[in-house]
């Protein structure tokens, strides 16, 4: 029988930390937790759940934290989390199963992201979602992360921030992708998300002076475009696309920045150049469909957000984005029933959509 290692590093994390503890108690088979300067009841809450407690002076370093937390894993198998998300026990018995008969040496599981925000990209209505976890918000979206793999003192991460353990399990062996969930509930809180961010932007500068990488310059973008500094994204998107030009995920960011600065020539370039690296990435569609209804031209609009539907039938923000073109030219009928399947997806949209235009 394979043994699973939880490797968590916490601050201040009362909050959430019980939560996720019990939601993988029966499925790991020792929990590490490595503190990083708590000062509220995080450790009192661990020592619930284990005795295997180590403090670590924080060090601006997520990776150093995390190598920290690997060292003390005795388990065949380390399951990494963060305090805000959970394992569902539905999940416990499947989990157990591949990593007792599997050739791979890590995992990438899909990282549950769950928003009220129905604009949020690839959002996902929770409403026909089989998960209980997913009753918390109207709905998610996904990201695939890497958070299981095998024990071993070859892999260990890398990058100050946005840290990666990725490039050290590919020189052991195989990686494959699982449908299996993080439930990750740290998005409802506002005021934590954008304390994250800001304190991701700073350690971002720093990571790209030493690294000098495309991807690096990328996440920095993303940060600056979190914390409304849309000039300084654009500069960092540039940057990423001038040392790789073909990283499609540089040129659909800087396209939706120049989108958000309503510059909406520059945003078709860019978004037009994304789409053509990658023609099925479902936000593509979405932001030209915005660009074409900005520039009042519905039928091309339209025909992007029926794109959108068709790789994503769940989402909302597309129906009632479709709903509106339809309006705006005359096709009573389509908005009609767009707009009351956006209600039916998202019933938030109760409170901006008028009934008696989707009904």
């Amino acid at each position: 029988m394979v043994t699973i290692s939880l490797c968590m590093i916490v601050k201040n994390e009362e909050q959430f930390l019980e939560q996720c503890l019990n939601s993988v108690k029966s499925l790991v088979d020792e929990i590490i937790i490595v503190d990083t300067g708590s000062n509220d009841k995080t450790k009192e809450i661990a020592k619930k759940f284990t005795n295997k407690i180590h403090d670590f002076t924080w060090c601006d370093n997520f990776s150093a934290a995390r190598n920290e937390s690997l060292k003390h894993a005795t388990g065949d198998w380390i399951l990494v989390l963060d305090a805000d998300e959970t394992i569902s026990e539905r999940d416990h018995q499947k989990v157990k199963e591949l990593l007792g008969n599997t050739g791979k040496v890590g995992f990438s599981l899909i990282h549950r992201n769950y928003t009220n925000n129905s604009n949020a990209t690839k959002w996902i209505s929770s409403k026909t979602d089989y998960y209980p976890e997913s009753k918390v918000a109207s709905g998610w979206y996904p990201e695939p992360i890497m958070r299981l793999f095998k024990n071993s003192q070859k892999v260990s991460y890398k990058g100050i921030v946005h840290e990666t353990v990725y490039d050290s399990l590919i020189e052991l062996g195989e990686i494959f992708k699982l449908d299996i969930p993080i439930h990750h509930y740290g998005n409802l809180n506002n005021e934590r998300i954008n304390q994250k961010h800001v304190y991701y932007e700073k350690l971002g500068e720093k990571k790209v002076i030493e690294t000098n990488d495309f991807y690096d310059f990328y996440e920095l973008g993303r940060q600056y475009l979190h914390n409304k500094k849309l000039d300084e994204a654009i500069e960092s998107f540039e940057k990423s696309i001038e040392l790789k030009k073909d990283y499609f995920e540089s040129w659909f960011m800087l396209g939706t920045t120049f989108l958000l600065k309503n510059e909406l020539n520059s945003a078709l370039e860019k978004l037009s150049k994304a789409q053509l690296l990658n023609h099925n990435y479902l936000p593509i569609y979405v932001n030209l469909g915005i660009i074409f209804a900005k520039k009042k031209e519905f039928d091309k609009a339209i025909k992007n957000f029926i794109k959108v539907v068709e790789l994503n039938p769940g989402d909302a923000s597309a129906y009632k984005n479709l709903g509106i073109c339809y309006d705006q030219i005359g096709d009573k009928k389509n908005a009609h029933y767009a707009l009351k399947k956006a209600i039916e997806l998202n019933p938030e949209y109760r409170k901006e959509i008028k009934l008696e235009n989707a009904e």
